[in-house]
């Protein structure tokens, strides 16, 4: 394969290779051979047809603490969900969901926050259910996502997610049905190649209890030991992210969030989600040789990494 081929170059700077080493287990000497041994397993599963570059397959390393086996699970959960939820990834391009985009439902941070990680800004009150679906809406965070992932700076420090409720009501809240729940907290906790280090909630509304009842009972305990609520007191997230680099609504110095400059990022990227749209999972019954019960959050190094001296 040509894209089996493609070397990789290292862009992080030193201080995150050097982070990297200590919180990833990735080690610059190691790196080629611990890319090609996934790759391996992954050209090994017949059913499996997708990209084999190094920078891709590099993702899913990092998001793993590079255990092989990990790293090669969460690749096959990644593209189960896609074939078990085909109606979300059909006609799966950034055009598609424009007026998602147009809403200001989704959006991202220029800035990253003190621990150089990136922040999404998700504000589901901006959604109006009447006119589109609550899918329209995943598939926007799941696309926002994949073109942060991209980032090897973001792979390294990985993603903090702000969920912004002011505006949402009841005709938002009963659209969550259990099985969307889990849906959204597969996505988060074992299908997707991020560190995902922090959710941090504002302007919960009155009935919100009702709403992460639902959502708690699908989510593991690292997940909920990395939920933040902050009811109005949105100067608390300049804990987490410079008051500098921070929108006024949020208790930060710069004019008013505008989802814009992503909006305008994400529009540009058909071409390449069309592209991803050849790759997948052939049969959603195929199995990994390996199981994992660990998800795509926690932080814990493979057992044969623990012989490393």
């Amino acid at each position: 394969m040509t894209e089996a081929q493609s070397e990789y170059v290292c862009t992080l700077p030193q201080e995150l290779v050097e982070k990297a080493e200590k919180e990833l287990n990735e080690k610059p000497q190691w790196r080629s051979r611990d890319i090609q041994a996934l790759r391996d397993m992954v050209v090994k599963q017949r059913d499996l047809k997708i990209r084999t570059d190094d920078a891709f397959l590099l993702r899913f390393l990092r998001a793993k603490k590079f255990d092989y086996d990990r790293a090669f699970q969460l690749i096959m959960n990644h593209y189960k969900m896609k074939v078990e939820n085909r109606e979300l990834f059909t006609n799966f391009r950034p055009s598609a969901v424009k007026h998602v985009l147009d809403d200001g439902v989704t959006g991202v941070l220029s800035s990253r926050d003190k621990e150089g990680r990136r922040v999404c800004i998700f504000r589901p009150g901006k959604w109006d259910p009447s006119r589109y679906p609550l899918d329209d809406v995943f598939r926007t965070n799941f696309m926002t996502l994949t073109k942060l992932i991209e980032e090897e700076e973001t792979q390294v420090n990985g993603i903090v997610m702000v969920i912004d409720l002011k505006e949402m009501g009841w005709n938002h809240a009963k659209c969550i049905s259990p099985f969307y729940a889990k849906r959204i907290s597969g996505l988060l906790q074992d299908a997707f190649p991020a560190r995902f280090k922090g959710l941090h909630y504002l302007h919960e509304p009155s009935f919100f209890d009702y709403v992460f009842s639902i959502m708690k009972q699908f989510l593991k305990e690292k997940t909920v030991s990395r939920l933040h609520f902050h009811s109005d007191r949105v100067e608390e997230l300049t804990e987490y992210i410079d008051k500098a680099n921070l929108p006024k609504e949020y208790g930060g110095d710069l004019p008013a969030f505008s989802n814009k400059d992503w909006a305008e990022t994400l529009l540009k990227c058909n071409e390449q989600f069309d592209q991803e749209a050849k790759y997948g999972l052939l049969d959603a019954k195929a199995k990994a040789t390996k199981s994992s019960k660990v998800d795509a959050m926690e932080c814990l190094v493979g057992s044969y990494r623990k012989l490393d001296v």
